[in-house]
């Protein structure tokens, strides 16, 4: 059944009237938007203020940066100024928002200057988005400013367009939830002029300035990014607006899929999916492949995947992990699951030489991909990931030496054996005997291990077995043949030991995850009370990270109160307030986590239907940053838990 293209997109509608029928208790949010500093962007914001002063409206400042401009301190008079917070940091004492002043003193409109700020270390939340993100929830409007190249998704653009890598971003989604944004324009001439008159910089920082940021080629093209983007967010309106209303019926609905890997190419990748995707209006997947018998990945691979994830979910895509043959297919098949559009890809590196081996995965899958666009992304980065940064001299010469000794020790040793044995030992035997060495060195110490012990029996067989005998010399050159064969077996053998053994882990890994959900689930049936839940729940998150574990549930009287504990977590008394935050805003909080990371628990919270219910306190010894796997798993406990503790509640 076809729908009538006069009448209005229900989803639409249904999205116009959320939007109109906003929460009670969330506040608006305006960004005035410009290219550069020195626009005008906080004097377009306090000439705002100002008016709706007159108005009648109460406005306060929470962080007003006047950079030392007169005409921009003259519009604050009449306005109140919240007081900053000292915060002391290594020997000096830092002066920031102040977030909880700002929501007990709750005006109608909070102004709050330069949304890509970094907060001062121990404060609450990381960057000045989060703060806004909770002010506005508290009910209360805020008003702040952004220059386009602090949008997360464009900073690979403004790297090439300036040369400069821009440390401090705000997630698109950030825009997204805007209810307003104003754009504040300057020609980049008038803009130049400003800053030689001393406007914007005092004139020895504004020379530099102009070397380094403010030339007008840089100018011209970040203006044609924020026209673009301002463009874009106005396009995004109109159409909406024309689905809600009535117009024409929208098509096949866009959705995306960009894979993922270690490397730089990957955040490249993904922001330009999300700059796709915020275009389409589309919704849009990030997905990692894992291959079986594919090399494990490094400690600095896998947190370098781990940080690409997250960039991922903070431009709002979510994220997918799939097992696969290889990594095209496991794009392919996952994009045909969620009826995907397109597959983004990062640009390979030319002329690798696995490519003579293997087919490239771009060229996979163009080949098979079908109806599914294929979009390459970014400029020309290997698709396996950045090398991990090198170890220490000291670490690495100490774990050489004693690999050298162990594996060196085992070789002579049987180099030794076999040349007593003689004439009933010959070369051949010896070469099963390195092979033998190599894989009981491979399974104990690594690869690494593995290829020492066979280089050094090819050393020893020709040193002791080959003629001419005691000299690095081979005569005959089947023997030459017969040495190359075993280096080579020696290294296959040993890379292939180290794939079956992270393979193993992995199906391991897996194995005990389905397990645990599984008791877990069994306990939470069999669970009478809410007690029984958090006994349950705590000993799982212990099991899962190695740590201690607290069930915090809410009582009717609104308190929380432990339902149950696996040891008892240090420091939870000292950070009560992490979990009071985690339990109102219904989001997790604490070492690890965008919300005070400063903190020596982490916090998740347990909620079921938008009503909180609860809070899973995870302490480890020595504290530590809990691995994506587990929050991923936690996670998923944590709502089963909730979902039990909401039938309980409801059963009384």
């Amino acid at each position: 059944m076809t729908r009538d293209p006069d009448r209005p997109d229900p989803d639409a509608l249904l999205a116009a009237v959320r939007r109109e029928e906003r929460s009670p208790g969330r506040g608006r949010l305006k960004i005035f938007f410009g290219f550069s500093p020195g626009v005008g962007k906080t004097y377009a914001m306090l000439q705002a203020a100002q008016r709706l002063r007159a108005e009648g409206v109460d406005v306060v400042a929470g962080i007003v940066e006047t950079h030392g401009r007169g005409e921009t301190a003259g519009l604050l008079e009449g306005i109140e100024v919240l007081p900053r917070l000292d915060v002391a940091y290594r020997g000096h004492v830092l002066r920031d928002f102040d977030l909880d002043a700002a929501i007990v003193r709750r005006p109608a409109v909070l102004l709050l200057d330069e949304l890509a700020h970094t907060n001062a270390p121990g404060l609450r939340h990381e960057k000045r988005w989060q703060d806004v993100l909770e002010v506005l929830d508290s009910g209360i409007d805020v008003h702040t400013t952004l220059n386009v190249q602090h949008v997360e998704s464009v900073v690979d653009l403004v790297e090439e367009t300036t040369g400069i890598r821009v440390r401090e971003t705000v997630p698109d989604t950030i825009l997204e939830r805007a209810d307003e944004m104003e754009l504040v324009d300057l020609p980049p001439d008038e803009l130049l002029g400003r800053l030689r008159d001393g406007k914007i910089y005092l004139p020895e920082v504004a020379k530099q300035a102009v070397e380094r940021f403010f030339k007008r080629s840089n100018l011209l093209q970040l203006r044609e990014l924020a026209l673009v983007r301002m463009a874009r967010r106005v396009g995004s309106d109109v159409e909406e607006t024309k689905r809600a209303t009535a117009g024409r019926g929208r098509g096949v609905a866009e959705r995306l899929v960009v894979g993922v890997g270690a490397g730089a190419g990957s955040a490249r990748a993904i922001r330009d999916t999300a700059r796709i995707a915020a275009g389409l209006r589309a919704e849009w997947l990030a997905v990692t492949v894992r291959r079986p018998f594919a090399r494990p990945d490094s400690g600095a691979e896998a947190a370098a995947l781990e940080e690409n994830l997250r960039l991922a979910e903070a431009l709002g895509g979510q994220t997918s992990r799939v097992a696969a043959a290889s990594v095209a297919a496991g794009l392919i098949d996952e994009a045909r699951r969620v009826m995907a559009t397109r597959i983004v890809v990062g640009r390979p590196r030319p002329g690798r030489w696995r490519a003579l081996v293997r087919e490239p995965v771009l060229d996979r899958l163009v080949r098979e991909s079908g109806p599914i666009d294929v979009v390459v992304a970014g400029a020309a980065v290997s698709d396996q990931g950045v090398p991990p940064p090198p170890a220490s001299p000291p670490d690495r010469l100490g774990r050489w030496v004693r690999m050298l000794a162990i594996v060196g020790g085992v070789v002579a040793a049987a180099l030794f054996v076999g040349r007593m044995l003689r004439p009933w030992v010959d070369d051949h035997d010896m070469a099963v005997v390195s092979l033998l060495i190599t894989v009981v060195a491979t399974l104990r110490l690594g690869r690494a291990a593995g290829v020492l012990a066979v280089v050094l029996g090819a050393l020893g067989i020709d040193l002791l077995f080959l003629h001419p005998e005691f000299e690095l010399a081979v005569s005959d050159t089947k023997e030459i043949v017969s040495l190359i064969l075993l280096l080579s077996a020696g290294v296959v053998v040993a890379e292939l030991i180290v794939r079956v053994l992270a393979q193993r882990e992995l199906a391991v890994t897996t194995e005990r995850r389905l397990t645990r959900l599984l008791d877990l689930s069994q306990r939470l049936a069999a669970a009478a009370t809410g007690d029984d839940v958090g006994v349950a729940l705590a000993a799982m998150a212990a099991d899962v990270t190695g740590g201690r574990a607290e069930v915090m549930v809410r009582t009717p009287s609104g308190e929380l109160c432990t339902a149950g504990r696996a040891g008892v977590v240090d420091h939870a008394s000292e950070d009560s307030g992490v979990m009071l935050w985690c339990h109102e805003f219904g989001e997790p909080a604490g070492r690890g986590m965008a919300t005070l990371p400063g903190a020596r628990i982490t916090c998740l919270p347990l909620r079921e239907s938008g009503r909180g219910l609860g809070v899973l306190v995870v302490g480890c010894m020595p504290p530590r940053d809990l691995t994506r796997d587990e929050l991923e798993l936690l996670a998923s406990a944590g709502r089963q838990a909730a979902a039990r503790l909401a039938m309980l509640v409801t059963s009384r």
